[in-house]
Formats: structure tokens, sequence, C-alpha cells
């Protein structure tokens, strides 16, 4: 059932019984900020809550408070009266083939989401699911909206917006994050905990990946490629490469940058920015995955050669459309 942001508040402050919160695997900002959000007001509500993940916290991320508490498993097998999925709309790509709760609710700000649960509140038109969260918790109770609460949904915002410069940044983004920051929250610590702690490792991956760097479409798509043994040689994690597709996204006259990564054999995740003329989100789809109109990805099992090649083909229909 499709919810109001109201109605949507309504049900958050009658949810009764074990409160379980996940979003999608390999967490980003946004995903690890709505949902630790949600947990420290929840808590603050009175409510039995449980955090849990299929993946761990990016190491960037870890500065946010709660993350201590974050349970991350294979299986979940625990009874929950709820869960609460954010920034994700498909419970499957969370990471588990199945979350035990007796109620499902949904809170995304993907284009593309399509959910598969009992409530759901989607706005593709907001920046984030953090600016979408807290909206909500402002409508329930906004004086529980601490510095626990507002710090990681101030980050999480932060980074979905590309630290304010991505289109899906407005006047209203800029008021919440006006409101937040009156929480307490100072913008240095959050910017030098995300951008001013990179290990060496980091920039050794940034190398070994940049040298994969060419062209498609006519110059028009350039694509660069994290290989797994990558990640051996330069000792580094995968949410390492957070942030490597600027690069060739930031080329003059490409339209679409394309980051391949290969974490497992023979499995790809991939990463789609736009500068505009062409809808990712809509190629992500076709695909099986999702996003937004310049941000978006999915993911592939096979070959890397036949990945690209109908990829690229993808690309270059929807370029000659635009």
């Amino acid at each position: 059932m499709k919810l109001t942001r109201q109605e949507t508040a309504e049900l958050v402050k009658a949810i009764k019984g074990k409160v379980l919160i996940t979003t999608h695997k390999n967490p980003d900002g946004d995903a690890v900020g709505s949902s630790l959000g949600w947990f420290h007001y929840l808590k603050k509500l009175g409510k039995e809550v449980k955090l849990i993940y299929k993946d761990p916290v990016p190491h960037f991320l870890n500065f946010l408070p709660g993350t201590e508490k974050v349970e991350t498993r294979e299986k979940i097998e625990e009874e929950f009266d709820w869960v609460i999925i954010t920034d994700v709309s498909d419970p499957k790509r969370t990471g588990f083939e199945g979350i035990p709760a007796k109620k499902s609710l949904v809170i995304d700000h993907h284009i593309t989401a399509e959910p598969f649960t009992d409530y759901y509140i989607v706005e593709p038109e907001i920046s984030s699911t953090c600016e979408l969260s807290y909206h909500i918790m402002k409508l329930i109770e906004p004086e529980l909206i601490d510095t626990f609460v507002a710090l990681p949904i101030y980050t999480g915002i932060l980074t979905d917006t590309g630290s304010f410069n991505y289109s899906n940044t407005n006047s209203q983004t800029h008021k919440v994050a006006a409101e937040l920051l009156e929480k307490g929250i100072d913008p240095y610590f959050v910017y030098s905990n995300l951008f001013e702690r990179n290990r060496l490792n980091k920039f050794k991956l940034l190398e070994l990946v940049l040298k994969t760097l060419d062209f498609a479409v006519k110059n028009k798509v350039a694509h660069i490629t994290l290989f797994k043994e990558f990640l051996e040689e330069a000792q580094a994690l995968p949410e390492e490469a957070e942030g490597f597709i600027n690069y060739p996204r930031s080329i003059e006259g490409v339209e679409v940058a394309v980051f391949f990564k290969e974490f497992e054999e023979g499995t790809w995740k991939v990463s789609l920015r736009s500068k505009g003329k062409v809808n990712v989100a809509k190629v992500a789809k076709a695909f099986g995955g999702g996003g937004h109109k310049m941000a978006a990805g999915f993911e592939w099992k096979g070959e890397l050669f036949h990945l690209k090649q109908l990829l690229f083909e993808n690309l270059e229909t929807e370029l000659k459309g635009n």
C-alpha cells in the first residue's frame, strides 16, 4: 500500500513489537544514514529496534553514532513484527533471501522503485532517503530529532547529493541541511571523517583502476574497471572504490560514465553516471537494476566482454535519441 508522509508518520508511531531496520547490501551514505537515523529515532519513541545489514558499514562511515550496533549476517532467522527497509524497494536487494517479519515498510527515493512490501513511501523527486526520513520524523515528534538522529541524516544527504552538487539538490535540500545543522552538527567534522581519512591503499587501487580507462560510443561513454585482483594487489577494501566513477564522468565531452566492479569472480556490479542527456535509470532497469536519472546501477553475472557489448549498444541507442 502506497502511503503519504502523514500516513507513514502515523504508521511508524503506531508500530508495536520487535522492529528490524535494514538497507541494501554494500550500503552507501544514504543507506547507512537513513537506517541509523531511524534506529536512533525509534529508540527515542520507545520502540524495540535492531539493525541488521548483509554487509559491514564502510570505513568512511564508521564515525556515525550507532554503527557499533549494526549486526552483519548472511541470513536473518530471528522473527520480527516489523521490518523497515530504507533506500531500497526490493527486499531481495538487501542481500537476504527472506526477512522473517509479519509486516514490512519501505522508505525510498529511487525512481525505479517497485516495492514488494505491505506499505511503502517512495518520492523520486527528493534528494535522498535521508531527507524523506527527516520530513516524516518531523511529522511524528520533531523534538526527538537530536544530534544522534541528525548526524547520520545530514551525512546521508551530503553523500547522496555529492556534497550538495548533484542535480537532486534544491532549495528545500539546503533548508533541511540548515535545520539539521541547528541540531549541533559540525560540517567540518562530517567532511573530515568522510573525505580526509583515506588509507594509502585507496590511492594504490585508484592507480590500478585509472589505467583501465577507455572510451566507447564515439567517446561519449567513458568507462573504468576494477578487477578482483586489484583489491588484492592494493590490499584495499571494496568500499575504497567509492567515488572513482567521478573521474571518467569529469572528462569533457563524456555524457555517461561507467564503472565495472568485479567483487566476485564473474559477477559484476555496474555503476552508471550521466550528465543529463541519458536517463541511466532506464538503462539500468533494462539490466535488472535501477536508480535515478543521472545515477543508477545493476549487477550482472557473465563475461565482461559480453556485458560491455550489450551495455554500450543500449547507451548508443539512448544517446541517438537525445
